[in-house]
C-alpha cells in the first residue's frame, strides 16, 4: 500500500521531467532513499523500517544548501500525517491512495435491546392471542453476553455466534388472563364486569444465534453493518399472573399449572444499523404453545438495540 500511495504522488509530479532529471546533478542532501527534481521543487522520499516519508524542498537560485521544506508526509502501517508549510505549493493526495489501517470485524450480536412483541396467528393480528394483547405494553427485552466471529474469506463477512438471555412480558387486555385448565392453555374472561389492574403472561428464554453479517469498511464504530440469520431459544421460565384489588388491598395471583409453552423453538431475525446501534426484527415460524394445548400464536417482535463493542 505505500508503494502505491508514493507511485500516486510522484506520478503527477515527474512523469513528464523524468528526462531531465537524468541530466541535472544530485542535490547536497543527507543520504536518501529516492530524490527527484522537478522545477524549483526537490521531492525526497525516505523509507525507514515500516515508514515511508515523502518530503518535498523549494529551491531558490539553484541553491541545494538552504532549502525550504514546503510539505512533508510520514505513512506508517496505522497511521498517515502531512504538513504544508508554503500554501504557494500544495500536494493534495487522493484520499483512495492513503494507507488506511484494516479495522477489526465487529460482530453485532453482544448487547441490550428492548423492543415491542406480539403474538400473531401466522401474521393474522386478528388471531386468537393478538385479539386480546395489549400491544403498546407488551415488551421484549435482550440481554445478549457474548459473541464470536468465525471468517469465510471475506473481510468484511462472517459468522456470527453468541448466546443471550430474552424477557418477554406480554400484557392482557384487563378481562383477560392466560390459564390452564384440564391440562390446557386457555383465555378465560373475567365475570360480572370485574376487571384485572395488569395481565400478564411471561416467558424467558435461552438465545443461541447462527448469524450471516456484513460490516461495510468504514472507520471503526461508524460503519453500516446489517446481518441475519436463526435464533435459537431454549425456554428457563414462564407464568401467568394477574394483579388486582380485593378489600380495598393490591392482590397478585400466578396462575397454577404448567402454560404448555414451547421448550425449544427459533426466530428468523434481521438486524442493522450503524456502529453501536441498530434495529432488529424477529418472527418465529413456531406456534408459542404446544400443538394442540394452547391457543394458536407465533412471536413477532421489532425494536432497538445497542451493541457493546
Amino acid at each position: 500500500m505505500r508503494k502505491i500511495t508514493i507511485v500516486a504522488l510522484l506520478a503527477f509530479l515527474v512523469f513528464p521531467v523524468v528526462a531531465s532529471n537524468l541530466l541535472l546533478p544530485a542535490p547536497s542532501l543527507p543520504p536518501t532513499d529516492t530524490t527527484y527534481h522537478f522545477n524549483d521543487k526537490l521531492i525526497v522520499v525516505n523509507e525507514d523500517n515500516d515508514e515511508m516519508s515523502v518530503s518535498v524542498f523549494k529551491v531558490r537560485d539553484n541553491d541545494t544548501i538552504n532549502l525550504e521544506m514546503v510539505y512533508e508526509g510520514v505513512f506508517a502501517e496505522d497511521r498517515s500525517v502531512e504538513r504544508q508549510f508554503d500554501n504557494r505549493f500544495e500536494i493534495s493526495i487522493p484520499e483512495v491512495f492513503r494507507h488506511k489501517k484494516r479495522r477489526d470485524f465487529d460482530p453485532h450480536w453482544g448487547g441490550f435491546g428492548v423492543g415491542f412483541t406480539n403474538l400473531p396467528d401466522r401474521m393474522d393480528f386478528d388471531g386468537e392471542l393478538s385479539a386480546v394483547i395489549t400491544p403498546g405494553s407488551s415488551l421484549q427485552y435482550n440481554l445478549n453476553f457474548g459473541d464470536a466471529t468465525y471468517s469465510i474469506g471475506a473481510n468484511n463477512v462472517r459468522i456470527v455466534l453468541g448466546m443471550g438471555i430474552q424477557f418477554n412480558s406480554v400484557h392482557l387486555q384487563t378481562d383477560k388472563a392466560i390459564e390452564v385448565q384440564d391440562y390446557k392453555t386457555i383465555i378465560t374472561t373475567t365475570e360480572n364486569g370485574f376487571a384485572y389492574n395488569t395481565s400478564r403472561l411471561h416467558f424467558t428464554y435461552l438465545t443461541i444465534p447462527l448469524l450471516l453479517e456484513y460490516n461495510a469498511p468504514y472507520s471503526k464504530g461508524l460503519g453500516f453493518f446489517i446481518n441475519g440469520g436463526v435464533v435459537g431459544k431454549i425456554k428457563t421460565a414462564s407464568s401467568s399472573k394477574v394483579w388486582y384489588h380485593e378489600d380495598g388491598k393490591k392482590r397478585k395471583y400466578k396462575m397454577p399449572g404448567e402454560l404448555n409453552i414451547r421448550p425449544v423453538s427459533f426466530d428468523f431475525i434481521v438486524q442493522a444499523g450503524f456502529g453501536n446501534y441498530g434495529v432488529f426484527a424477529t418472527y418465529s415460524p413456531v406456534d408459542l404453545f404446544i400443538n394442540n394445548k394452547g391457543p394458536k400464536g407465533s412471536q413477532v417482535s421489532i425494536g432497538l438495540q445497542y451493541y457493546f463493542l
